[in-house]
């Protein structure tokens, strides 16, 4: 495209992101402050009648991602060209909208070829509806991503060098260590120190669990000491499970401890990080805070103490949906009295200790829980009686009312272009007619765009209210297995969340406490 179009400031939208290729001793603000006077120049030289892009028509990447899923400013920027009254996007070179794999170049050109927008850069304007121009735009991107690979196996490359040499690459030192800056020549190395105050907490908890302790005993005897725990309020059996088991205490480095692996779930390509049965390790440039051998005593003994394995069969009807405030899970307990199993079973917080929630029984849930059920299956009822259209079909012919009147609009258009090239219709005549027309046309078009994110989702009451009724017959069933109720009421609810207060300090085991508040989501 050669010739630039008659523009307004506000049809023009402009997208900034920093890229490998710029200055590394750049911010990314800097960067991005840079092209961006760049592109008001070039807005000023070339479309001086276009004037200043508006604030809310720029677009500012801040967040490095490699996919357009990763980037939210391109996101919104991609929503913003579906309207009409968007034109054109500037940019200081194609490469800038994206840099990732064929899925992503074929979203990106498909969206501005079919929504009309073109695409202004520093060396060129792109048309993607003509085929040299989409061609020669398909082109960059693939450049772009090519050199993104290329680039990627150099720094891969590169931390692996950097990882035999003894350096540590991550950007978060462990638990009992601070990242240091050092020179090995004129390179620049990173690595590990001890942090006088975490260090001594790291040897303490190494020398529990080589004592035969456990991570959730470890951690209350933490809490207890009024040692504050590295991301949380307080400490964590799982942290402390991984801390057992990082030879970064040791002296060591790893290599590919938790690497990225994509897999498909759903018809989608993911990213996971597996914990790797098999890794590499070096001798790193920094000391260790544990003695070798009682890590490798803590190992031992680690790998030769049984778990306490539980039955598989399932006795709690509400697992997994049963929340308690604090966000800790409530979990069935079966108490003992004088040898003798209590009559009741209860529903216990994990963290109760702590949060103060008293424990209600197994009736008591069921109880509430199928009062729920009850007023969810009268609410479904009064909805199967009171709709008498459905909403999603509904909307359904509100579009194609919208794309019958867009069609009609478009065949006006033409009908007018064919008057004026081959009838001789007068040229004002023509101008105002088809501005009427093209006006028109953005309002529908608008609309449609506007209707189609909107699609309402079409809910079968009298399907829920089955589902809803079977879960509560065999929620009520004294001799329904508890995996049934469980499954069942998975179908109905998303969560529930149980607060209760203590009535004092008498038998807090026992959760002698107020009536209790349940707040449930609903599947609906």
């Amino acid at each position: 495209m050669y010739e630039l179009p008659n523009l307004k400031a506000e049809e023009i939208l402009i997208y900034l992101r920093k890229s490998r290729t710029d200055d590394q001793a750049l911010t990314v603000a800097e960067v991005l402050a840079k092209h961006e006077r760049m592109l008001d120049t070039w807005i000023a030289q070339r479309m001086p009648e276009a004037g200043e892009i508006p604030a809310e028509n720029r677009y500012r990447e801040v967040i490095s991602g490699e996919t357009i899923q990763a980037r939210p400013k391109v996101q919104e920027l991609l929503r913003r060209i579906e309207s009409p009254t968007i034109k054109a996007v500037l940019i200081v070179e194609p490469q800038r909208l994206t840099r990732g794999d064929l899925e992503d170049i074929g979203r990106i050109v498909k969206l501005f070829r079919y929504s009309g927008t073109l695409v202004f850069t520093l060396q060129y304007c792109y048309d993607l509806r003509d085929d040299h121009d989409r061609e020669s735009f398909e082109r960059e991107l693939k450049r772009g991503n090519e050199y993104l690979e290329y680039q990627k196996r150099i720094m891969r490359n590169g931390r692996l060098i950097a990882i035999e040499s003894g350096q540590f690459i991550g950007n978060r030192p462990p638990y009992g260590f601070d990242r240091l800056t050092v020179k090995d020549g004129r390179r620049t190395c990173h690595t590990l120190k001890p942090n006088p105050d975490e260090a001594p907490v790291v040897k303490l908890i190494f020398d529990l669990f080589a004592k035969g302790w456990g991570a959730s005993r470890i951690c209350d005897h933490l809490d207890g000491l009024g040692i504050p725990a590295p991301k949380a309020k307080r400490w964590q059996p799982d942290s402390l499970k991984a801390m057992r088991t990082n030879e970064h205490y040791i002296g060591m480095v790893r290599w590919n401890h938790r690497p990225t692996v994509r897999v498909v779930e759903d018809g989608e390509v993911k990213n996971t990080r597996p914990l790797a049965a098999e890794y590499l390790l070096f001798d790193g440039l920094h000391d260790g805070i544990v003695d070798p051998e009682v890590f490798k005593a803590v190992q031992v003994l680690k790998g030769s103490t049984p778990r306490n394995t539980r039955g598989t069969v399932c006795k709690n009807p509400f697992a997994g949906l049963l929340y308690c405030k604090c966000g800790k899970a409530l979990h069935r307990r079966q108490y003992k009295e004088k040898g003798v199993e209590r009559a009741a079973a209860r529903l216990v917080c994990g963290g109760s200790k702590h949060c103060g929630s008293a424990s209600c029984t197994v009736e008591e849930m069921t109880a509430e829980v199928a009062a729920v059920l009850r007023q969810s299956i009268e609410d479904f009822t009064i909805r199967v009686k009171g709709d008498a259209g459905d909403s999603a079909a509904l909307h359904l012919q509100l579009v194609a009312r919208l794309e019958k009147d867009l069609k009609e609009l478009e065949d006006l258009e033409a009908n007018q272009w064919d008057l004026l090239a081959r009838r001789g219709m007068p040229q004002h005549v023509f101008d105002k007619l088809n501005a009427e027309v093209l006006e028109k046309k953005a309002e529908v078009q608008e609309a449609l765009c506007t209707a189609k994110n909107s699609t309402p989702v079409h809910v079968d009451y009298r399907e829920r209210r089955a589902t809803f009724r079977e879960a509560l017959q065999v929620l009520q069933d004294p001799d329904a297995p508890a995996a049934e109720k469980n499954r069942l009421l998975k179908a109905c609810i998303d969560r529930m969340e149980y607060s209760r207060q203590r009535k004092g300090t008498q038998n807090p085991r026992w959760g002698q406490g107020l009536p209790f508040t349940l707040d449930v989501h609903l599947r609906v």
